[in-house]
Protein backbone atom coordinates (compact mmCIF):
# COMPACT_ATOMS: atom_id res chain seq x y z
CA UNK A 1 0.00 0.00 0.00
CA UNK A 2 1.81 3.09 -1.24
CA UNK A 3 2.19 6.54 0.27
CA UNK A 4 0.64 9.61 -1.38
CA UNK A 5 1.78 13.23 -1.23
CA UNK A 6 0.15 16.64 -1.41
CA UNK A 7 2.34 19.59 -2.39
CA UNK A 8 -0.25 22.17 -1.38
CA UNK A 9 -0.94 20.71 2.07
CA UNK A 10 2.34 21.67 3.72
CA UNK A 11 1.96 25.27 2.61
CA UNK A 12 -1.64 25.30 3.79
CA UNK A 13 -0.63 24.05 7.23
CA UNK A 14 1.13 27.37 7.83
CA UNK A 15 -2.27 29.06 7.60
CA UNK A 16 -3.88 26.71 10.10
CA UNK A 17 -4.78 27.94 13.58
CA UNK A 18 -4.18 25.07 15.99
CA UNK A 19 -6.33 24.16 18.99
CA UNK A 20 -3.38 22.60 20.81
CA UNK A 21 0.04 24.05 19.99
CA UNK A 22 1.82 21.22 21.83
CA UNK A 23 0.89 18.82 19.02
CA UNK A 24 3.04 20.82 16.62
CA UNK A 25 6.15 20.99 18.80
CA UNK A 26 9.10 18.53 18.77
CA UNK A 27 8.15 16.86 22.05
CA UNK A 28 6.04 14.01 23.43
CA UNK A 29 4.74 14.90 26.88
CA UNK A 30 4.87 12.27 29.58
CA UNK A 31 1.19 12.76 30.41
CA UNK A 32 0.26 11.66 26.85
CA UNK A 33 1.66 8.18 27.51
CA UNK A 34 0.04 5.46 29.58
CA UNK A 35 1.61 5.04 33.01
CA UNK A 36 2.92 1.56 32.30
CA UNK A 37 4.46 2.48 28.95
CA UNK A 38 6.08 5.65 30.28
CA UNK A 39 7.64 3.73 33.18
CA UNK A 40 8.81 0.88 30.94
CA UNK A 41 10.55 3.30 28.58
CA UNK A 42 12.55 4.60 31.54
CA UNK A 43 13.39 1.16 32.98
CA UNK A 44 14.54 -0.46 29.77
CA UNK A 45 14.21 -3.69 27.78
CA UNK A 46 13.02 -6.06 30.51
CA UNK A 47 10.21 -3.70 31.53
CA UNK A 48 9.22 -3.15 27.91
CA UNK A 49 9.03 -6.89 27.27
CA UNK A 50 6.83 -7.42 30.30
CA UNK A 51 4.45 -4.77 28.96
CA UNK A 52 3.94 -6.49 25.60
CA UNK A 53 1.25 -8.93 24.56
CA UNK A 54 2.51 -11.28 21.85
CA UNK A 55 -0.50 -11.37 19.54
CA UNK A 56 1.34 -13.54 16.99
CA UNK A 57 4.58 -15.13 18.29
CA UNK A 58 7.61 -13.11 17.13
CA UNK A 59 5.44 -11.24 14.62
CA UNK A 60 2.71 -9.02 16.10
CA UNK A 61 2.78 -7.24 19.46
CA UNK A 62 0.36 -4.99 21.30
CA UNK A 63 0.69 -2.73 24.34
CA UNK A 64 -0.99 0.16 26.15
CA UNK A 65 0.59 3.31 24.72
CA UNK A 66 -1.51 6.49 24.76
CA UNK A 67 -3.94 7.83 27.33
CA UNK A 68 -7.61 8.22 26.37
CA UNK A 69 -7.32 11.95 27.08
CA UNK A 70 -4.49 12.33 24.56
CA UNK A 71 -6.42 10.30 21.97
CA UNK A 72 -9.35 12.71 22.35
CA UNK A 73 -7.00 15.71 22.22
CA UNK A 74 -5.50 14.50 18.93
CA UNK A 75 -8.89 13.66 17.40
CA UNK A 76 -10.24 17.10 18.33
CA UNK A 77 -7.26 18.69 16.56
CA UNK A 78 -7.65 16.57 13.44
CA UNK A 79 -11.38 17.23 13.31
CA UNK A 80 -10.69 20.94 13.63
CA UNK A 81 -8.23 20.80 10.72
CA UNK A 82 -10.70 18.93 8.50
CA UNK A 83 -13.37 21.55 9.26
CA UNK A 84 -10.97 24.38 8.41
CA UNK A 85 -11.39 23.87 4.67
CA UNK A 86 -7.62 23.65 4.13
CA UNK A 87 -6.33 21.02 1.66
CA UNK A 88 -6.24 17.37 2.67
CA UNK A 89 -5.13 14.31 0.76
CA UNK A 90 -5.77 10.60 1.06
CA UNK A 91 -3.43 8.88 3.57
CA UNK A 92 -2.41 6.23 1.02
CA UNK A 93 -3.57 4.47 -2.14
CA UNK A 94 -6.28 2.43 -0.40
CA UNK A 95 -7.88 4.56 2.35
CA UNK A 96 -10.41 7.08 1.03
CA UNK A 97 -10.81 8.96 4.32
CA UNK A 98 -8.29 10.29 6.81
CA UNK A 99 -5.50 12.79 7.08
CA UNK A 100 -1.71 12.82 6.68
CA UNK A 101 -0.35 14.25 9.93
CA UNK A 102 3.09 15.06 8.55
CA UNK A 103 1.54 17.41 6.03
CA UNK A 104 -0.44 19.50 8.51
CA UNK A 105 2.53 20.41 10.69
CA UNK A 106 2.69 17.54 13.20
CA UNK A 107 5.90 16.00 11.88
CA UNK A 108 8.16 17.44 14.65
CA UNK A 109 6.03 15.82 17.35
CA UNK A 110 5.82 12.54 15.40
CA UNK A 111 9.59 12.52 14.82
CA UNK A 112 9.98 12.57 18.57
CA UNK A 113 7.31 9.89 19.04
CA UNK A 114 9.20 7.66 16.62
CA UNK A 115 12.51 8.25 18.42
CA UNK A 116 11.22 8.09 21.98
CA UNK A 117 8.42 5.52 21.78
CA UNK A 118 8.80 3.34 18.70
CA UNK A 119 12.55 2.91 18.22
CA UNK A 120 13.29 1.27 21.61
CA UNK A 121 10.67 -1.36 20.84
CA UNK A 122 11.56 -1.92 17.20
CA UNK A 123 15.27 -2.41 18.04
CA UNK A 124 14.28 -5.07 20.52
CA UNK A 125 11.56 -6.86 18.52
CA UNK A 126 12.71 -6.46 14.93
CA UNK A 127 16.49 -5.86 15.04
CA UNK A 128 17.06 -6.44 11.31
CA UNK A 129 14.28 -4.15 10.10
CA UNK A 130 13.86 -1.71 12.98
CA UNK A 131 17.24 -0.88 14.49
CA UNK A 132 17.32 2.55 12.86
CA UNK A 133 14.87 4.83 11.05
CA UNK A 134 15.38 7.86 8.86
CA UNK A 135 11.78 8.67 7.90
CA UNK A 136 8.13 7.98 8.59
CA UNK A 137 4.74 8.43 6.93
CA UNK A 138 2.21 9.14 9.69
CA UNK A 139 -1.51 9.50 9.17
CA UNK A 140 -4.96 9.07 10.64
CA UNK A 141 -7.50 6.67 9.12
CA UNK A 142 -11.17 6.32 9.93
CA UNK A 143 -13.86 3.74 9.34
CA UNK A 144 -17.61 4.23 9.56
CA UNK A 145 -20.76 2.99 7.84
CA UNK A 146 -21.11 5.80 5.29
CA UNK A 147 -17.38 5.96 4.44
CA UNK A 148 -14.72 3.23 4.41
CA UNK A 149 -16.14 0.14 6.11
CA UNK A 150 -12.81 -1.65 6.21
CA UNK A 151 -9.61 -2.14 4.25
CA UNK A 152 -8.70 -4.91 1.83
CA UNK A 153 -5.81 -7.26 2.63
CA UNK A 154 -2.42 -5.69 1.93
CA UNK A 155 1.10 -5.18 3.19
CA UNK A 156 2.43 -1.75 4.15
CA UNK A 157 5.07 0.39 2.47
CA UNK A 158 7.01 0.36 5.73
CA UNK A 159 9.72 -1.53 7.52
CA UNK A 160 7.83 -1.37 10.83
CA UNK A 161 4.20 -0.30 11.32
CA UNK A 162 2.69 1.21 14.46
CA UNK A 163 -1.12 1.33 14.68
CA UNK A 164 -2.76 3.05 17.68
CA UNK A 165 -6.52 3.13 18.14
CA UNK A 166 -7.69 6.68 18.91
CA UNK A 167 -11.41 5.97 19.28
CA UNK A 168 -14.26 6.44 19.23
CA UNK A 169 -17.01 3.97 20.14
CA UNK A 170 -17.35 1.14 17.63
CA UNK A 171 -18.22 -2.48 17.09
CA UNK A 172 -16.31 -4.71 14.71
CA UNK A 173 -13.40 -3.08 12.80
CA UNK A 174 -10.97 -5.78 13.92
CA UNK A 175 -7.56 -6.26 12.31
CA UNK A 176 -6.88 -9.65 10.70
CA UNK A 177 -3.33 -10.90 10.13
CA UNK A 178 -2.13 -13.50 7.65
CA UNK A 179 1.43 -14.43 6.64
CA UNK A 180 4.47 -12.52 5.39
CA UNK A 181 4.85 -11.12 1.88
CA UNK A 182 7.27 -13.25 -0.12
CA UNK A 183 6.46 -16.45 1.79
CA UNK A 184 4.17 -19.27 0.69
CA UNK A 185 1.99 -18.92 3.80
CA UNK A 186 1.18 -15.27 3.10
CA UNK A 187 -2.52 -16.13 2.64
CA UNK A 188 -2.96 -18.24 5.75
CA UNK A 189 -4.82 -16.57 8.61
CA UNK A 190 -2.88 -16.41 11.89
CA UNK A 191 -4.73 -13.94 14.14
CA UNK A 192 -7.51 -11.37 14.47
CA UNK A 193 -6.79 -8.44 16.77
CA UNK A 194 -9.45 -6.33 18.51
CA UNK A 195 -8.66 -2.64 18.90
CA UNK A 196 -8.96 -0.72 22.17
CA UNK A 197 -8.59 3.02 22.57
CA UNK A 198 -5.00 3.98 23.38
CA UNK A 199 -3.66 0.50 22.72
CA UNK A 200 -1.04 0.05 19.99
CA UNK A 201 -0.32 -2.88 17.71
CA UNK A 202 3.12 -3.19 16.11
CA UNK A 203 4.26 -5.40 13.21
CA UNK A 204 6.50 -5.55 10.16
CA UNK A 205 5.26 -3.86 7.01
CA UNK A 206 5.61 -7.15 5.10
CA UNK A 207 2.97 -8.78 7.31
CA UNK A 208 -0.26 -9.16 5.29
CA UNK A 209 -3.24 -7.73 7.14
CA UNK A 210 -6.57 -6.06 6.58
CA UNK A 211 -9.14 -4.01 8.49
CA UNK A 212 -12.33 -6.01 8.87
CA UNK A 213 -15.61 -4.19 8.26
CA UNK A 214 -16.97 -1.97 10.99
CA UNK A 215 -20.42 -2.94 12.24
CA UNK A 216 -21.38 0.28 14.00
CA UNK A 217 -19.85 3.50 15.30
CA UNK A 218 -16.55 5.05 14.21
CA UNK A 219 -12.97 3.82 14.54
CA UNK A 220 -9.99 6.17 14.16
CA UNK A 221 -6.36 5.07 14.21
CA UNK A 222 -2.99 6.77 14.20
CA UNK A 223 -0.68 4.91 11.81
CA UNK A 224 3.09 5.39 11.58
CA UNK A 225 5.01 3.69 8.76
CA UNK A 226 8.70 3.81 9.62
CA UNK A 227 11.52 3.15 7.16
CA UNK A 228 15.30 3.22 7.43
CA UNK A 229 18.63 1.74 6.32
CA UNK A 230 17.14 -1.77 6.12
CA UNK A 231 15.84 -0.83 2.67
CA UNK A 232 19.38 -0.73 1.35
CA UNK A 233 20.15 -4.28 2.41
CA UNK A 234 20.22 -7.35 0.18
CA UNK A 235 17.66 -9.01 2.46
CA UNK A 236 15.12 -6.30 1.74
CA UNK A 237 15.85 -6.31 -1.99
CA UNK A 238 15.31 -10.08 -2.20
CA UNK A 239 11.90 -9.75 -0.61
CA UNK A 240 10.89 -6.74 -2.68
CA UNK A 241 11.77 -8.52 -5.93
CA UNK A 242 9.49 -11.46 -5.15
CA UNK A 243 5.82 -11.52 -6.08
CA UNK A 244 3.97 -14.40 -4.53
CA UNK A 245 0.47 -13.02 -4.98
CA UNK A 246 -1.45 -16.08 -6.06
CA UNK A 247 1.21 -18.64 -5.08
CA UNK A 248 0.57 -20.69 -1.97
CA UNK A 249 1.79 -23.75 -0.16
CA UNK A 250 -1.82 -24.76 0.56
CA UNK A 251 -5.31 -23.51 -0.26
CA UNK A 252 -5.54 -19.85 0.88
CA UNK A 253 -7.84 -18.83 3.70
CA UNK A 254 -10.76 -16.78 2.41
CA UNK A 255 -10.18 -13.96 4.90
CA UNK A 256 -6.63 -13.52 3.56
CA UNK A 257 -7.63 -12.95 -0.07
CA UNK A 258 -7.17 -9.48 -1.57
CA UNK A 259 -9.30 -8.21 -4.44
CA UNK A 260 -6.77 -5.39 -4.87
CA UNK A 261 -3.62 -7.49 -5.04
CA UNK A 262 -4.45 -11.15 -5.74
CA UNK A 263 -4.85 -12.01 -9.44
CA UNK A 264 -6.62 -15.25 -8.53
CA UNK A 265 -9.16 -13.66 -6.17
CA UNK A 266 -12.04 -14.49 -8.52
CA UNK A 267 -11.18 -18.19 -8.34
CA UNK A 268 -12.32 -18.17 -4.71
CA UNK A 269 -14.63 -15.21 -4.13
CA UNK A 270 -16.84 -12.81 -6.07
CA UNK A 271 -15.36 -9.37 -6.61
CA UNK A 272 -17.03 -6.53 -4.69
CA UNK A 273 -19.11 -4.21 -6.82
CA UNK A 274 -16.90 -1.93 -8.90
CA UNK A 275 -13.78 -4.04 -8.35
CA UNK A 276 -12.05 -6.31 -10.85
CA UNK A 277 -8.74 -8.01 -11.53
CA UNK A 278 -5.84 -6.07 -13.01
CA UNK A 279 -5.37 -7.60 -16.50
CA UNK A 280 -1.56 -7.45 -16.44
CA UNK A 281 -1.40 -9.16 -13.05
CA UNK A 282 -3.83 -11.82 -14.23
CA UNK A 283 -1.76 -12.54 -17.34
CA UNK A 284 1.40 -12.83 -15.25
CA UNK A 285 -0.35 -15.22 -12.89
CA UNK A 286 -1.65 -17.43 -15.70
CA UNK A 287 1.79 -17.58 -17.31
CA UNK A 288 3.16 -19.40 -14.27
CA UNK A 289 1.24 -22.55 -15.24
CA UNK A 290 2.16 -25.05 -17.95
CA UNK A 291 -0.54 -25.77 -20.57
CA UNK A 292 -1.32 -29.03 -18.80
CA UNK A 293 -1.64 -27.34 -15.40
CA UNK A 294 -3.79 -24.60 -16.92
CA UNK A 295 -6.08 -27.23 -18.45
CA UNK A 296 -6.56 -28.86 -15.04
CA UNK A 297 -7.29 -25.50 -13.42
CA UNK A 298 -9.88 -24.71 -16.11
CA UNK A 299 -11.72 -27.99 -15.57
CA UNK A 300 -11.62 -27.68 -11.77
CA UNK A 301 -13.05 -24.18 -11.86
CA UNK A 302 -15.76 -25.25 -14.31
CA UNK A 303 -16.91 -27.88 -11.84
CA UNK A 304 -16.80 -25.42 -8.93
CA UNK A 305 -18.74 -22.90 -11.00
CA UNK A 306 -21.39 -25.54 -11.62
CA UNK A 307 -21.71 -26.10 -7.88
CA UNK A 308 -22.22 -22.36 -7.38
CA UNK A 309 -24.92 -22.34 -10.07
CA UNK A 310 -26.78 -25.12 -8.27
CA UNK A 311 -26.66 -22.98 -5.14
CA UNK A 312 -27.76 -19.93 -7.19
CA UNK A 313 -24.58 -18.11 -6.20
CA UNK A 314 -24.45 -16.30 -9.52
CA UNK A 315 -21.62 -13.86 -8.75
CA UNK A 316 -19.37 -16.61 -7.45
CA UNK A 317 -20.12 -18.81 -10.45
CA UNK A 318 -19.55 -15.99 -12.94
CA UNK A 319 -16.11 -15.24 -11.47
CA UNK A 320 -15.10 -18.90 -11.55
CA UNK A 321 -16.20 -19.34 -15.16
CA UNK A 322 -14.32 -16.20 -16.16
CA UNK A 323 -11.16 -17.43 -14.45
CA UNK A 324 -11.59 -20.88 -15.98
CA UNK A 325 -11.77 -19.26 -19.41
CA UNK A 326 -8.43 -17.55 -18.75
CA UNK A 327 -6.83 -20.91 -18.03
CA UNK A 328 -8.54 -22.57 -21.00
CA UNK A 329 -7.16 -19.88 -23.31
CA UNK A 330 -3.66 -20.49 -21.98
CA UNK A 331 -4.04 -24.27 -22.16
CA UNK A 332 -4.85 -24.08 -25.90
CA UNK A 333 -4.76 -27.58 -27.40
CA UNK A 334 -4.68 -29.22 -23.97
CA UNK A 335 -8.44 -28.62 -23.56
CA UNK A 336 -11.37 -29.63 -25.80
CA UNK A 337 -11.93 -26.95 -28.48
CA UNK A 338 -15.50 -26.34 -27.34
CA UNK A 339 -14.57 -25.73 -23.68
CA UNK A 340 -13.78 -22.02 -24.01
CA UNK A 341 -17.12 -21.23 -25.66
CA UNK A 342 -18.93 -23.29 -23.03
CA UNK A 343 -17.27 -21.32 -20.23
CA UNK A 344 -18.17 -18.01 -21.87
CA UNK A 345 -21.80 -19.08 -22.22
CA UNK A 346 -21.95 -20.35 -18.65
CA UNK A 347 -20.70 -16.96 -17.47
CA UNK A 348 -23.23 -15.25 -19.77
CA UNK A 349 -26.02 -17.24 -18.08
CA UNK A 350 -24.83 -15.97 -14.69
CA UNK A 351 -24.58 -12.39 -15.95
CA UNK A 352 -28.20 -12.59 -17.17
CA UNK A 353 -29.27 -13.80 -13.72
CA UNK A 354 -27.40 -10.85 -12.20
CA UNK A 355 -29.07 -8.36 -14.55
CA UNK A 356 -25.74 -7.65 -16.28
CA UNK A 357 -27.25 -8.06 -19.74
CA UNK A 358 -24.71 -6.13 -21.79
CA UNK A 359 -21.91 -8.25 -20.34
CA UNK A 360 -23.91 -11.34 -21.33
CA UNK A 361 -24.33 -10.01 -24.88
CA UNK A 362 -20.59 -9.40 -25.16
CA UNK A 363 -19.76 -12.90 -23.93
CA UNK A 364 -22.19 -14.54 -26.35
CA UNK A 365 -20.83 -12.44 -29.21
CA UNK A 366 -17.32 -13.63 -28.36
CA UNK A 367 -18.50 -17.24 -28.29
CA UNK A 368 -20.26 -16.81 -31.65
CA UNK A 369 -17.07 -15.47 -33.17
CA UNK A 370 -15.60 -18.89 -32.37
CA UNK A 371 -18.70 -20.93 -33.16
CA UNK A 372 -21.14 -19.05 -35.43
CA UNK A 373 -23.70 -21.88 -35.32
CA UNK A 374 -23.84 -22.22 -31.54
CA UNK A 375 -27.57 -22.23 -30.75
CA UNK A 376 -27.04 -21.70 -27.03
CA UNK A 377 -25.00 -18.57 -27.76
CA UNK A 378 -27.69 -17.21 -30.09
CA UNK A 379 -30.41 -17.96 -27.55
CA UNK A 380 -28.67 -16.42 -24.57
CA UNK A 381 -27.67 -13.34 -26.52
CA UNK A 382 -31.32 -12.98 -27.52
CA UNK A 383 -32.46 -13.31 -23.90
CA UNK A 384 -30.05 -10.56 -22.85
CA UNK A 385 -31.05 -8.38 -25.83
CA UNK A 386 -34.74 -8.64 -24.88
CA UNK A 387 -33.89 -7.35 -21.40
CA UNK A 388 -32.05 -4.48 -23.10
CA UNK A 389 -35.16 -3.80 -25.24
CA UNK A 390 -33.18 -4.57 -28.37
CA UNK A 391 -35.96 -6.64 -29.91
CA UNK A 392 -34.72 -6.50 -33.47
CA UNK A 393 -31.35 -7.98 -32.54
CA UNK A 394 -33.03 -10.56 -30.31
CA UNK A 395 -35.45 -11.67 -33.01
CA UNK A 396 -32.63 -11.98 -35.52
CA UNK A 397 -30.70 -14.30 -33.18
CA UNK A 398 -33.79 -16.34 -32.36
CA UNK A 399 -34.71 -16.85 -35.99
CA UNK A 400 -31.13 -17.95 -36.70
CA UNK A 401 -31.33 -20.40 -33.80
CA UNK A 402 -34.70 -21.72 -35.01
CA UNK A 403 -33.26 -22.33 -38.45
CA UNK A 404 -30.44 -24.36 -36.94
CA UNK A 405 -32.73 -26.29 -34.56
CA UNK A 406 -36.34 -26.14 -35.87
CA UNK A 407 -37.63 -28.37 -33.06
CA UNK A 408 -36.18 -26.30 -30.20
CA UNK A 409 -39.26 -25.43 -28.12
CA UNK A 410 -37.45 -22.88 -25.94
CA UNK A 411 -36.37 -20.92 -29.00
CA UNK A 412 -39.90 -20.98 -30.45
CA UNK A 413 -41.40 -19.77 -27.18
CA UNK A 414 -38.85 -16.99 -26.92
CA UNK A 415 -39.66 -15.83 -30.47
CA UNK A 416 -43.30 -15.37 -29.45
CA UNK A 417 -42.26 -13.60 -26.25
CA UNK A 418 -39.92 -11.30 -28.14
CA UNK A 419 -42.58 -10.41 -30.73
CA UNK A 420 -45.13 -9.64 -27.99
CA UNK A 421 -42.66 -7.46 -26.09
CA UNK A 422 -41.73 -5.58 -29.25
CA UNK A 423 -45.39 -5.00 -30.03
CA UNK A 424 -46.12 -3.65 -26.54
CA UNK A 425 -43.17 -1.28 -26.71
CA UNK A 426 -44.22 -0.03 -30.12
CA UNK A 427 -47.77 0.63 -28.88
CA UNK A 428 -46.45 2.51 -25.85
CA UNK A 429 -44.15 4.58 -28.03
CA UNK A 430 -47.12 5.46 -30.25
CA UNK A 431 -49.21 6.54 -27.26
CA UNK A 432 -46.36 8.61 -25.80
CA UNK A 433 -45.67 10.23 -29.17
CA UNK A 434 -49.34 11.14 -29.48
CA UNK A 435 -49.29 12.59 -25.97
CA UNK A 436 -46.24 14.69 -26.79
CA UNK A 437 -48.10 16.17 -29.75
CA UNK A 438 -51.07 16.99 -27.56
CA UNK A 439 -53.50 14.63 -29.22
CA UNK A 440 -54.13 12.34 -26.30
CA UNK A 441 -57.40 11.32 -24.73
CA UNK A 442 -58.20 10.12 -21.25
CA UNK A 443 -55.87 7.12 -21.47
CA UNK A 444 -52.78 9.12 -22.39
CA UNK A 445 -51.83 10.39 -18.92
CA UNK A 446 -52.17 6.88 -17.47
CA UNK A 447 -49.99 5.25 -20.14
CA UNK A 448 -47.37 8.00 -20.01
CA UNK A 449 -47.14 7.75 -16.26
CA UNK A 450 -46.77 3.99 -16.49
CA UNK A 451 -43.91 4.45 -18.92
CA UNK A 452 -42.12 6.65 -16.44
CA UNK A 453 -42.76 9.94 -18.29
CA UNK A 454 -44.09 13.21 -16.93
CA UNK A 455 -47.78 13.46 -17.74
CA UNK A 456 -48.13 16.17 -20.43
CA UNK A 457 -50.65 18.95 -20.07
CA UNK A 458 -53.37 19.33 -22.66
CA UNK A 459 -52.29 21.56 -25.50
CA UNK A 460 -54.71 23.74 -27.50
Amino acid sequence: MAETTCTSCTAASAKYTALHDDLFEPCVRDEWLSDGFRDALQKGEHALRSLLTEEVPKRVYSFEMLTPSFCKLLLDELDNYERSGLPVTRPNSMNNYGLILNQIGMKPMLDEMQRKCLLPLSKMLFPAEGSAFDSHHSFMVKYRQDEDLGLDMHHDDSDVTLNVCLGKEFEGATLSFCGYFGQDDHRKHVHTYSHRVGRAVMHLGTHRHGADNIISGERYSLIMWSTGPYRQTEAYKRIAERNLHGEDKDEPDAICLSYTHDPDYGEYKAYPKGKSVKPASRRLHISRFTPGEAANKAMQLKVKGGDDVKAEEWSLAACKYKCAADYATSAASKVPPELLSALMLNEAHCRIKLGEDQAAVDLCTEALAREPSNVKALYRRAVASISLHEYGAALSDLLAAAKLEPSNKAVRAKIAECAAAAKREKENEKVLYTAMLGGGGNTIPHVAKKAGEITPSTQQ
